[in-house]
């Protein structure tokens, strides 16, 4: 038996090559590396999702990596980060779907039909006040479209890797993008004149 002189350390890894040693191999150290990478960011988006409510968060996030691991032998190789909010965006969506928040999901989908151009409204949000605002107007939003701002403004997803996200085509991103940011631009200006 041969034992490796230097082997990498997993911190050293990229997330694509942690996932490779997951899936190949079973690596439960490579698995909780990844853990430990995203767990806290994950929780996050749950955690803003499920407006605040802290152990759904964290039910979400264990659910999301219970996923990864049995899914890990269908890892494209792709982008890890893209994968997992892949399959944290099903968590919630699911949930929404099954926590009676069905009629505004269908509501969001009917309502963002039409193909627009993206709209950049959301670049001044820096203001206390105004950030305050911003939640509560996104909270009183349907899920599908506090999932799309959490994407793209939090988690900074570009257009293309929240269409695979959403498993939507591009089109259909920029044109809820659109929707999202006139209804925000239309809060924006409703603040400003308070």
């Amino acid at each position: 038996m041969t034992i490796p002189i230097f082997q990498k350390p997993l911190s050293s890894l990229t997330d694509e090559e942690l996932m490779q040693r997951v899936s190949s191999k079973d690596d439960d150290r490579a698995y909780s590396e990844l853990y430990h990478r995203h767990a806290r960011r994950l929780m996050g988006f749950f955690f803003r999702q499920m407006n605040g409510d802290e152990a759904l968060a964290a039910d979400l996030t264990q659910d999301a990596f219970l996923r990864v691991w049995t899914a890990r032998d269908r890892f494209s190789g792709t982008s890890f980060r893209t994968w997992l909010l892949t399959i944290g965006y099903n968590l919630v969506k699911n949930h929404f779907r099954h926590s009676g928040h069905q009629r505004e999901y269908e509501q969001f989908v009917v309502q963002t039909g039409e193909e627009v151009a993206e709209s950049n409204i959301v670049e001044h949000l820096d203001n206390k006040a105004f950030d305050q605002a911003l939640k509560q107007h996104l909270e009183k939003m349907p899920p599908e479209s506090r999932l799309l701002f959490s994407l793209r403004f939090e988690e900074e997803l570009t257009v293309p890797q929240i269409a695979v996200v959403m498993s939507v085509p591009e089109g259909t991103v920029k044109s809820r993008l659109h929707i999202l940011t006139q209804s925000l631009k239309q809060k924006f200006n409703y603040h400003d004149t308070v």
